[in-house]
């Protein structure tokens, strides 16, 4: 199944120029990837999973990128790596 990006409307309105994203895995939040303001270009977009995630060596669960799509890559590698360290699967549920 594959990942999928939902609008977080609940952002204050002083953030309502910069794009903001819950990811879903299934029907399931397992993180956020959003915009921020005054940070560097290659810095831009900053993404984390939800929670204090144990996680396997190599897997990083927060970390920044230059665009959206470089982000949404880093979180969906992240995410597979920590599927795996538990050796759960994604379901079409």
């Amino acid at each position: 199944m594959a990942l999928t990006l939902r609008r977080n409307h609940s952002r204050s309105p002083a953030y309502s120029d910069l794009e903001d994203w819950i990811i879903f895995s299934g029907q399931w939040p397992i993180g956020r990837v959003y915009e921020e303001r005054g940070s560097p270009p290659e810095l831009r977009w900053r993404w984390s999973f939800y929670g204090g995630v144990d996680k396997p060596p190599g897997m990083v669960a927060d970390a920044r990128a230059p665009t959206l799509e470089a982000a949404k890559v880093q979180f969906a590698e992240n995410w597979r790596k920590w599927l795996a360290w538990t050796a759960l699967a994604e379901t079409a549920r």
